[in-house]
């Protein structure tokens, strides 16, 4: 089966959930990684990310740590995983035979979306419970 989402998005949520868990945060990027099991230098540059879409606060000092700037309530599983993806351009598939098979792919695709977004941080971890 196809992967659906990348491991960088995987990554992210990893992040974000083990931040809910721990009550928003703050923690610091070593704990993360340890408990997610994201190696530490690829997992600030996603935290970077996540970062400049606004889920993710960082907290100077003795303490200090990465933080959730939302309730795990508003953040939406596409949310992270936008944060992760970068600017996406829809394809163009040209009229090449195969416009059906390409509308039923597209068609899918927005309803993973719709799934995606309406889906949040926090359904995850109660669905955990």
């Amino acid at each position: 089966m196809p992967r659906m989402v990348s491991q960088t998005a995987e990554y992210a949520l990893k992040a974000v959930l083990f931040l809910t868990n721990a009550g928003g945060g703050p923690a610091v990027a070593q704990d993360i990684s340890e408990a997610t099991g994201v190696p530490k230098g690829y997992l600030h540059k996603i935290l970077r990310r996540l970062g400049k879409a606004g889920i993710l606060g960082s907290q100077r000092g003795v303490g200090g740590g990465y933080v959730l700037l939302k309730p795990p309530s508003q953040i939406s599983v596409l949310q992270v995983f936008r944060a992760t993806a970068g600017t996406m351009k829809p394809q163009s598939w040209g009229d090449n035979g195969l416009d059906p098979v390409h509308k039923l792919i597209e068609k899918a695709a927005r309803r993973v979306d719709e799934v995606f977004e309406s889906t949040t941080v926090q359904d995850l971890v109660e669905s955990r419970s």
